[in-house]
């Protein structure tokens, strides 16, 4: 288990038409925290998220950047097909083109929570994992 950054998670940057948002990491595996905490923290209201169940989330790609479309592709996946909604990630091992994670949360209910936004697709556009005064930042752009 690996502890997300103690300093801003992320930020929404402009973009027209998509959303943007720049996340930011202590360390690869606070980024990569911070990136599915920022994708339900601007699909639903996150807060309300209560730690019902856990899943085994595995993920693989030719590189960081890849890795992480793909890991956030995934959870939206999940979102997707299986209503599920969550706002704790565990990073059990991370390598630059694998990925192996417990993500915890509960499904969906239109009753206890709100969608603010749907997000279509994780794309690639700008995407680069960077290294600024020892911490790691990416963009990212959602298709919504």
């Amino acid at each position: 288990m690996c502890p997300a950054t103690a300093s801003k998670r992320y930020e929404q940057l402009e973009h027209v038409g998509d959303i943007r948002i720049k996340v930011f990491g202590d360390t690869i595996e606070g980024l990569f925290i911070n990136a599915g905490f920022a994708l339900f923290d601007i699909m639903v209201t996150g807060e309300k998220i209560k730690n019902e169940f856990a899943e085994t989330v595995v993920v693989s790609g030719i590189d960081r950047e890849e890795l992480i479309v793909n890991w956030l592709a995934e959870l939206n996946y999940l979102f997707i097909t299986e209503s599920k909604i969550f706002n704790r990630f565990e990073i059990e091992q991370l390598t630059d083109t694998e990925l192996r994670a417990t993500v915890l949360g509960e499904k969906f209910n239109p009753h206890f929570h709100e969608i603010k936004n749907e997000i279509k697709a994780v794309t690639f556009h700008d995407l680069e994992i960077t290294e600024k005064k020892k911490k790691l930042e990416t963009k990212i752009v959602f298709d919504i």
